[in-house]
């Protein structure tokens, strides 16, 4: 059978992402018998795709933002310890003559927070590399991006959640967070009793700190932050629950600060059971963190086989609480 050479005039978005010059075309046999009409034919499937590569949406890394993130440890390190103290003093009024007078003294006590190595990679083939070479073109960074990708969706799930088989735990379930359960129905409930579900959790935290903890910061499921949104706090006003909520508020009261909301895709399911749950906190380095001692990165690339590996590492452990009264969590029925 008689092979027929065809031509396939290039458009203005496809001769640019090739790199090559408008109006150009390109020939090549129908039979595909040579790498050369291979890659023609390869060029002119291009020439009906958008010109734009559209990416597959996934959840928003946003641990970082809600979690203060510690990467000042050598890389070397396996744990990170610190040391506490508790101070036990007193005062009393005394004689002259007394010698029994009260003593202080302090109580120290080490906590060690592990920290885990992971990593992963990405690759190309040889060929690849040849066909980025001979077009002139820098190799694909989808691949790597994706490998970071992947890094920052470990970091969150452990960040969030901790990780069981390693023993540690995430904000959204330390076990020395105090919990309690929500007894207000939000399908049903007024604007003021959803304030006063909300302030009742921050004021939980302030008063059982004996005024320590001030929190500032309140994470709802996301289900939930949305009728905060939506629902207005009475008939004929155009203030939500949430704007009135931001405004009148324990925090807000002490500090003259608006109160942070902020919804959370995660404390969907992250209560008892699988309910959902709310939780709030004050937010600094010294009440809780997480340790990073290698951020991502990757690595030399290595030669295997007919392909270029580059490897990648990273070492970081759970979301530890220095202060765990800083923050309490309280399930939704």
């Amino acid at each position: 059978m008689k092979r027929k050479n065809l031509t396939v005039a290039l458009d203005a978005a496809t001769t640019e992402m090739l790199n090559l010059s408008d109006g150009a075309s390109v020939s090549f046999n129908d039979g595909l018998p040579t790498m050369d009409d291979g890659l023609a034919f390869y060029i002119s499937q291009l020439s009906s795709l958008e010109s734009r590569v559209y990416e597959t949406k996934y959840r928003n890394i946003v641990y970082q933002e809600l979690i203060p993130i510690d990467t000042s440890d050598p890389e070397w390190v396996e744990s990170v310890d610190y040391v506490s103290y508790d101070a036990v003093t007193s005062g009393k009024f005394i004689g002259s003559n007394a010698r029994d007078l009260p003593e202080s003294d302090v109580n120290y006590d080490k906590t060690t927070i592990p920290v885990f190595y992971g990593g992963n990679q990405y690759s190309y083939s040889l060929d690849e590399l040849r066909k980025s070479q001979a077009l002139q073109r820098g190799v694909d960074v989808t691949k790597a991006n994706a490998s970071r990708r992947g890094f920052e969706e470990h970091a969150q799930r452990v960040a969030f959640h901790g990780d069981a088989a390693r023993g540690v735990t995430g904000l959204f379930n330390n076990a020395n967070v105090q919990l309690d359960t929500s007894t207000v129905n939000w399908d049903t409930a007024t604007g003021q009793e959803i304030v006063a579900d909300c302030n009742a959790l921050l004021s939980k935290i302030w008063i059982n700190s004996k005024e320590t903890h001030v929190p500032g910061r309140l994470l709802l499921p996301s289900s939930r932050w949305a009728v905060l949104t939506s629902k207005r706090m009475a008939d004929g006003t155009d203030t939500t629950v949430l704007q009135f909520l931001i405004k009148n508020n324990l925090y807000t009261d002490v500090t003259g600060q608006p109160l942070e909301v902020r919804p959370n895709l995660e404390l969907n399911s992250s209560g008892v059971g699988g309910t959902e749950r709310m939780m709030a906190m004050e937010v600094n380095d010294e009440n809780f963190g997480m340790k990073m001692p290698i951020p991502w990165r990757s690595i030399a690339p290595q030669s295997e086989g007919l392909r270029v590996k580059v490897p990648a590492e990273y070492k970081f452990g759970g979301v530890f609480f220095r202060y765990p009264g800083c923050a309490a969590y309280r399930d939704f029925l």
